[in-house]
């Protein structure tokens, strides 16, 4: 199991990209992803040859909604000695710390 950041940010249409982001949110639900939306990207989890076939299939989103250029940022944490699930990484952080989120 893998999890894959998905940063897309269509360029040169305004300073606001949230119809965008809101466009591909709803495509990945669509393809039935196990996804999370965060303030900086879309985290999703899945076997790597999955998740890639899945960034194809998304892609073309923001094109289709009119950008007419888009930067793409995709990181993978592939990890092969146990399984990871969205939310695992920050919960162990959690568990080693006393600091308190606002």
């Amino acid at each position: 199991m893998a999890l894959l950041q998905l940063t897309i940010i269509p360029l040169g249409e305004g300073v606001s990209v949230g119809d965008y982001v809101a466009g591909i949110q709803e495509k990945l639900a669509d393809e039935n992803a196990v996804f999370h939306l965060t303030d900086m990207g879309t985290i999703i989890e899945g076997e790597v040859q999955d998740l890639l076939h899945l960034i194809g299939k998304i892609y073309e989103t923001p094109f289709k909604q009119g950008a007419l250029r888009v930067v793409t940022n995709i990181v993978i944490d592939d990890r092969r000695d146990q399984q990871i699930h969205i939310g695992d990484k920050t919960k162990s952080v959690k568990r080693r710390t006393k600091m308190v989120q606002k």
